[in-house]
């Protein structure tokens, strides 16, 4: 016997929610502890850490959006999946809807 997969739409648009909130939230922090850094790294001129603060600006600016961005595309694909396996369940509805009248 194959096993079965069972898709719940409603579970989707939650995932999709949950990582759209993930993206949001992370965009705040992550903005103000890079400005922090560099803010830091500037005021400390001369000192050893200066280089060491404004180079976490500067290298993890790139994978930090990556991340948000990430999340937000996952939400995205999320809300199309539940959206497109809603439609199928809807049209396959409808399908054995109008075999059942024609019989």
């Amino acid at each position: 016997m194959a096993d079965t997969v069972t898709v719940d739409p409603q579970a989707l648009i939650a995932s999709s929610g949950v990582a759209k909130n993930l993206a949001e939230e992370v965009a705040k922090p992550v903005k103000d502890a890079l400005t922090s850094a560099t803010t830091a790294s500037g005021q400390l001129a001369g000192w050893s850490i200066a280089q060491g603060l404004g180079k976490i600006g500067s290298d993890w600016t790139a994978p930090l959006d990556a991340l948000r961005k990430r999340l937000s595309d996952t939400s995205a694909n999320l809300q199309a999946n539940a959206d497109a396996h809603a439609h199928n369940e809807q049209a396959t509805a409808g399908a054995w809807s109008q075999q059942k009248t024609a019989q």
